[in-house]
């Protein structure tokens, strides 16, 4: 029996260790693009015109301080009001080496993508960045009509 469980064990182990992709790879390079434009271009310096080619309009996301927003429309707004409304106060930074990629297939076609990792905030302070904050993300990315589309996110352990 507890033979069965370790071989159990690491068989999970290692789907989970070949599941991800390297940082080399083709699709970690453009999740690491996408979050690019969702965070420094639309976050950091509030310019969410990009937006509409890469969130779903049926976008969900969750937030364990802000909680739901549901919809393309509701999250740009949330972005413009609450982020925006005093820009360059406030940035993000993923942290260094937290990213990881999971490919989603179906019939050995990719047709999604799941993007998780940690980041950083900071607020601009007396003429400084001081941080105020890390917490853990998950993203749902889909292929929609050949276009990567943010659909669904969880933004939680905020700390």
């Amino acid at each position: 029996m507890r033979r069965a469980s370790i071989i159990f064990f690491l068989g999970i182990f290692s789907q989970t260790l070949y599941s991800q992709v390297k940082t080399t790879d083709e699709l970690y390079q453009t999740a690491k693009k996408l979050d690019s434009l969702v965070f420094n271009e639309g976050f950091n310096k509030c310019d969410p015109s990009h937006y509409n080619t890469i969130i779903s309009n049926d976008l969900e996301f969750y937030h364990d301080v802000g909680g739901i927003t549901n919809g393309k429309e509701a999250f740009v707004a949330s972005i413009k009001n609450n982020i925006c409304s005093v820009p360059g106060k406030v940035k993000r930074e993923l942290v260094p080496g937290s990213m990881k990629i999971y490919p989603l297939y179906k019939d050995k076609v990719l047709y999604g993508f799941i993007q998780e990792g940690d980041h950083e905030f900071f607020h601009h302070n007396n003429g400084k960045w001081e941080k105020s904050g890390r917490a853990k993300f998950t993203h749902l990315w889909i292929s929609e009509d050949q276009q990567w589309k943010l659909k669904r996110v969880l933004s939680f352990d905020h700390h």
